[in-house]
């Protein structure tokens, strides 16, 4: 390496007071935060990438939040310091608790609108005082726009805001990517599914939210409920009882070595236990 270059690099650092210009093998490889679930941390390498976006979407009741709550108590116990923006309003204390997360150190957010949450997320990263936040969920997020108009009259529910929160998540990812990074915080959005296609010819269900949030994930997981067929049972006063339903996971998108899209499992989910570590459905279907 020429002298010069050496003197560039150092004189872009001094300018903008940090390491913007380095080489490659000064990057260090990113921490992998777990789900704490043995099955998905294997499907997904290790967990998600400290400094990243993942997205777990899928329809209604199929085990995402649950597996948040999971990986909070996971992460809890590895003395990260964890953040859940309850934009649904859902959070549940006791069964947080029942599946291990300590209420007393967990931060909760429950803002008013869209903006409240992302400037909150943008002052926590700056500052660098987490490691981990959950949004649930993508499409509860509210922009005011929604709500008022730019005077401060309310609107109407007949009033459209077409793509709305489309721009505003593509403004929040484009300012808060790179303190996330610096802060090597993991952030995992939960999101909802709409069916998308032409007609009812061909209809599949996908996520919500804009293409900026798929751009910007380093790994999305699609969540639905497998076959009935495959659902975990017990035996209960001697009678073989179906005692959850079983979820197919699949690798949506993945930019991460060692992860695969299109890769999928099927795990058990337990009405009251949630996903249960020991127990496991070998068998995949690609349908259900």
């Amino acid at each position: 390496m020429g002298k010069d270059l050496k003197e560039i690099i150092k004189t872009i650092n001094k300018k903008h007071g940090k390491n913007t210009i380095k080489f490659a093998k000064e990057e260090k490889p990113k921490e992998r935060l777990p789900f704490g679930i043995k099955e998905i941390d294997e499907l997904v390498g290790g967990g998600i990438p400290a400094g990243n976006y993942v997205i777990i979407y899928g329809s209604e009741s199929c085990g995402k939040s649950t597996l948040a709550y999971t990986q909070i108590a996971t992460l809890q116990k590895k003395k990260k310091i964890c953040c859940l923006i309850d934009l649904e309003h859902s959070f549940e204390a006791n069964y947080a608790e029942k599946l291990g997360v300590n209420n007393s150190k967990l931060l909760i957010v429950t803002p008013s609108n869209a903006e409240e949450a992302m400037d909150i997320v943008i002052t926590l990263a700056k500052e660098k005082v987490v490691d981990y936040i959950c949004l649930d969920s993508i499409q509860a997020l509210s922009p005011t726009g929604e709500n008022v108009t730019k005077k401060g009259k309310e609107k109407s529910m007949e009033d459209d805001e077409v793509a709305l929160l489309a721009r505003k998540m593509g403004k929040f990812l484009r300012r808060t990517a790179h303190s996330i990074y610096t802060a090597k915080i993991g952030f995992l959005f939960i999101g909802q599914t709409r069916t998308q296609g032409i007609g009812t010819f061909f209809t599949k269900e996908g996520l919500t939210g804009g293409h900026s949030v798929k751009h910007w994930a380093v790994m999305i997981l699609q969540f639905r409920r497998g076959m009935k067929a495959y659902s975990p049972t017990e035996k209960i006063n001697g009678k073989k009882t179906i005692v959850g339903f079983p979820v197919n996971i699949k690798i949506e998108k993945a930019k991460l070595s060692g992860v695969k899209e299109g890769n999928e499992i099927l795990v058990p989910f337990y009405y009251d236990k949630g996903f249960k570590k020991e127990d496991k459905i070998n068998e995949t279907k690609e349908e259900g």
